[in-house]
């Protein structure tokens, strides 16, 4: 063990590490030396804080880039760019149909569809779960559980690809299908239960 002194000589690197990313990235074109060497110094940093004190060094190193990142973020926050940069111009295709948020009426459905919608679909597809596992020969507090695990980890992705989608009807489609095919192994497996 290298000993405390490790925090500290972690914490310098780390510091270091940000300082000089933020003097590359302010600078009007990017460097790829100073990227490396700010990415270095981090490397550097977690590495004594690793040698010298395990996980705790880590986080103390982190902890030390981190509080940097802030400080220098918070300077930022104030501060006018000294160059102007012009904003990118992105082209929408005349074929691409994105519906019209602006109504409140979109925005109900949107709520409806990714929010309610999703949320049924995903209960259902969490509840089949259970009846295949339970079918499997896992016990009642393995499926429960597995309801329990799954509605908030596939609900989330669920809604994230639904935003994504540009059109209503992949929107209901997808939904539509998970409804359906969870839907079907309930009603096959709680038939034959």
């Amino acid at each position: 063990m290298i000993g405390t002194d490790s925090f500290w000589l972690a914490g310098a690197l780390a510091v270091a590490g940000i300082i000089v990313l933020r003097f590359s990235w302010a600078r009007r074109s990017r460097s790829m030396g100073l990227n490396a060497t700010g990415w270095a110094f981090l490397l550097a940093g977690i590495v004594v804080g690793v040698a010298g004190e395990g996980a705790w060094g880590i986080a103390v190193a982190s902890l030390f880039a981190i509080g940097t990142a802030l400080i220098l973020l918070l300077k930022a926050v104030f501060e006018q760019p000294r160059w102007k940069r012009a904003a990118r111009t992105f082209r929408q295709p005349a074929n691409t149909q994105v519906p019209n948020e602006s109504r409140p009426v979109g925005k109900l459905a949107t709520f409806a569809i990714t929010g309610l919608l999703s949320l049924v679909a995903v209960v259902l597809f969490a509840l089949a779960a259970r009846l295949a596992l339970l079918a499997m020969g896992a016990s009642e507090a393995d499926g429960n559980v597995s309801v329990l695990g799954l509605v908030p980890l596939i609900w989330p992705l669920l809604v994230f690809t639904l935003l994504m989608t540009e059109s209503r009807k992949v929107q209901l489609t997808v939904v539509g299908l998970i409804v359906t095919a969870s839907l079907s192994i309930l009603i096959l497996a709680g038939g034959s239960a």
